[in-house]
């Protein structure tokens, strides 16, 4: 009988928390400082990643370079 009772207070535990876990509205929109900030950081990756294939070339280059002075 103690499992029962043990069980029963489990399944009233879950139940009596599960409406917690719901959210009630979406979150709200980013406001404006927000976008600022993404924007301050966002900026120099978008940067970063543009000139990352050319420096990817410059090294395969440079080190076709190496490659042929050492033959």
């Amino acid at each position: 009988m103690s499992i029962r009772l043990a069980g029963l207070a489990a399944l009233l535990l879950a139940s009596a928390l599960l409406p917690a876990c719901g959210s009630s509205e979406p979150p709200p929109p980013p406001k404006d400082e927000h976008k600022a900030l993404q924007r301050a950081i966002q900026e120099p990756i978008d940067r970063a990643r543009a000139v990352e294939g050319q420096l990817q070339e410059q090294q395969k280059a440079r080190q076709r370079q190496l490659d042929a002075q050492e033959q």
